[in-house]
């Protein structure tokens, strides 16, 4: 799929998003499969993973994080909403007053990745599409169980880890890493099966190849806006850092964040460079990702592993 047949599919997703308060909401995420079951991690370790995925194509968006907060945000008891997305990086405003709290999205910034985002607030998505997309205040019905058990408890010692039986969650950091970086040489990648950069390539990208600090921009740019790599993902170097769900280390930290933001220097965009954060954080260079198990359908095309990518690739 090109990136403006991206763009497209993202914006006709967007479309009547933003339901009046009491209204359900319901957004689509575009999806790819990553095959190649089982993959061999690289030097550092990371990047194999021994199931069959889906992928976001691109970042979760203004417009569809919007329609997550018209959802269950009527009161944001759980400070989903972040006063930063009104600014000059965001792409969210919010009007009323509590109880009656109504998002929109910031008209040409529906399908920049929504940023000022914390892990906890990616993890309450992600349990709000396992849950089916419910309307209603925030609670283990909507955003605090499912994917995620988001206890009070877990949450202040940074405990919170998937659930068995897990349909949608944050992207964790073998997914990020795999399907950023992996491509098998049998299938036109490189010696050791993995690229230095996000863009299927050693090389670092262009300013026509990805949004970090040679572009010039110093902001988002719209999901989709670059050309895709070998699994057919859109913006993993640059534009925003992506929340993943691992915990490498005991401690306070999340990550690793691969790939750089915005504002980085190609250097930032490699697996050289990984980053650990605080799972509250949110600052204008945070957005995130979700996965999702495929539907028992779809698992028996895709144990064909990454031979079906490639035809897509190529075709």
């Amino acid at each position: 799929m090109s990136s403006k047949k991206l763009l497209g599919a993202v914006a006709l997703a967007a479309a009547g998003l933003l339901a009046p308060a009491g209204a359900r909401a319901s957004i689509t995420i575009p999806t790819v499969p990553v095959g190649n079951i089982g993959n061999a991690p690289d030097s550092s370790g990371f990047g194999s993973v021994a199931y069959l995925y889906n992928i976001g194509t691109t970042e979760v968006t203004n417009a569809q994080y919007a329609a997550f907060l018209n959802a269950v945000g009527a009161n944001d008891t759980n400070a989903l909403y972040n006063t930063n997305m009104a600014g000059a990086f965001g792409g969210i405003n919010r009007a009323g007053p509590s109880g009656s709290y109504v998002y929109s999205t910031v008209s040409g910034r529906e399908n920049n990745p929504v940023n000022f985002v914390s892990l906890w607030d990616a993890m309450r998505f992600a349990n709000w599409l396992h849950n089916g997309q419910p309307t209603g205040p925030q609670s283990t019905a909507t955003t605090e169980d499912g994917a995620y058990t988001l206890l009070p408890g877990a949450i202040t010692a940074n405990t919170v880890t998937r659930n068995p039986g897990w349909q949608w969650a944050v992207v964790s950091g073998d997914e990020w890493y795999k399907a950023a970086y992996h491509q098998p040489a049998g299938q036109g990648g490189d010696t050791d099966d993995y690229w230095l950069y996000p863009t299927s390539s050693n090389s670092a990208p262009s300013a026509a190849q990805a949004n970090y600090l040679p572009a010039g921009i110093n902001n988002t740019t719209p999901a989709g806006s670059y050309a895709p790599n070998f699994y057919g993902t859109y913006d993993m170097a640059g534009n925003v850092y992506e929340w993943n769900d691992s915990l490498p280390i005991p401690g306070p930290f999340r990550g690793y964040f691969w790939g750089g933001a915005f504002d980085n220097i190609a250097g930032w965009l490699t697996p050289l460079n990984g980053i650990l954060s605080f799972p509250a954080s949110e600052r204008e260079q945070f957005g995130f990702r979700v996965v999702q198990i495929p539907a028992p359908s779809a698992t028996a095309l895709l144990a064909l592993g990454g031979a079906w990518a490639v035809r897509r690739r190529r075709a």
